[in-house]
């Protein structure tokens, strides 16, 4: 069957919850601490990065099948309103598919529906972070970039490491 893209609302919270709680059982790196699989800590990620997106009418998407939800794509375009920037941008892209449901083209979906939303409200700059160790995600970005001729730069590292060297 064929999935559908779109916007996702407060109306979608289950299933939303549902796939951040399949994503972080499954061990999957969503924050940048590494988050221990309990429901805790899906219900805060969900409070702290998903509501908010979906409360501010910033760009949320999801992927459905069969009414379920297999993935969504999510940025914030807040950083606008708080600076006056040279280009308005968006940051913060949160990416996830269902770990039954990867390699399929569905984070591929997203990411475009993602570029294409911010296009369309003046958004021309967009500022994430892969993690070096996420191949299939730097792969997949790199993808999306050479199929749309776009202009993409790694502009920093980010460093991690024990506080017992001090």
């Amino acid at each position: 069957m064929v999935g559908e893209i779109r916007a996702l609302t407060f109306d979608d919270e289950s299933e939303i919850v549902e796939l951040i709680k399949s994503c972080i059982f499954n061990g999957d790196e969503l924050h940048i601490g590494e988050l221990v699989a309990n429901d805790a800590n899906v219900w805060a990620f969900y409070k702290l990065e998903i509501f908010t997106i979906i409360f501010e009418d910033y760009p949320i998407f999801g992927y459905f099948e069969q009414d379920k939800l297999l993935g969504l794509a999510c940025c914030s375009t807040q950083i606008n309103d708080m600076y006056q920037l040279k280009q308005k941008t968006a940051t913060g892209v949160i990416t996830m598919t269902h770990p039954e449901h990867r390699l399929k083209g569905i984070a591929t979906k997203l990411r475009i529906q993602i570029g294409k939303e911010l296009h369309n409200r003046g958004i021309s700059k967009f500022i994430f972070e892969i993690k070096n160790n996420n191949q299939a995600s730097l792969k997949n970005a790199q993808k999306i970039a050479e199929q749309l001729k776009a202009q993409t730069n790694l502009v920093s590292f980010k460093f991690e490491g024990n506080t017992n060297v001090f």
